[in-house]
């Protein structure tokens, strides 16, 4: 086996793209989109910062995605929201970003949304499609076979997939995330990633995207942390 395939088989990691449908929306609240509609526990409002409305990135619904990476094994629905594209956003949930996790579909019930929102872009329903994933040079996660020489890669096309996923491997625009070289008490670890969707109207910066990690430590598996890389 050359060492490219063994770079190959000790990385490759499965990743599940969450991709703008090109059809005619179906209108089932249950849908994964980009900027349409979200779910909620009954009782939740529409997160708001200083009483303006933020915007709806997505809603995933994990329930019917074909793999979900360990991380997110217990968590059937995702909603998140910023207060605005070009912010520069805090590390930790709260204030301009908002993360909501769902254990279960029951009794979620449709968010009214706001009026100052209604007209504001065009939503797209989502579909879900898996592909390999590896990652990108100089991840610390990667596993190098003895005597691999990283360049290699250049010429092997393997690349970290740049859409909207969960799992696989982050994309560093800038560098790995923070949590890989900063210790954190929540031990956060990477499970997805949100890329500048243009066809539903998201760009993080100049192209950019935001790395979504999850605590791992014991008591913190219900905080969320943020990366932000643009170009």
């Amino acid at each position: 086996m050359s060492k490219l395939s063994q770079y190959k088989k000790l990385n490759v990691r499965k990743a599940v793209t969450l991709i703008p449908a090109g059809r005619r929306p179906t209108g089932e609240p249950l849908e994964s989109n980009f900027g349409m509609t979200a779910l909620a526990a009954p009782g939740e409002e529409w997160p708001s910062q200083n009483d303006d409305p933020m915007l709806l990135v997505f809603q995933m619904n994990l329930s019917n995605a074909p793999e979900v990476p360990s991380l997110l094994k217990d968590i059937q629905l995702i909603t998140f929201f910023v207060k605005a594209e070009d912010g520069i956003w805090p590390e930790e949930e709260g204030g301009d970003w908002v993360l909501r996790a769902y254990k279960s579909l029951d009794g979620l019930v449709p968010l009214q949304r706001p009026a100052s929102l209604a007209t504001r872009r065009r939503g797209f329903e989502a579909r879900w499609q898996v592909a390999d994933d590896y990652p990108a040079h100089g991840d610390p996660g990667a596993v190098l076979p003895k005597g691999f020489d990283e360049d290699e890669l250049d010429e092997a096309e393997l690349e970290t997939l740049p859409q909207t996923k969960i799992g696989g491997w982050p994309e560093h625009v800038q560098s790995e995330p923070w949590w890989d070289y900063r210790a954190h008490a929540a031990d956060p670890k990477y499970c997805l990633q949100i890329a500048s969707e243009l066809k539903a109207g998201f760009q993080w910066g100049d192209g950019g995207v935001i790395l979504i990690a999850r605590g791992t430590a014991p008591g913190t598996e219900e905080q969320w942390f943020l990366d932000c890389q643009s170009y």
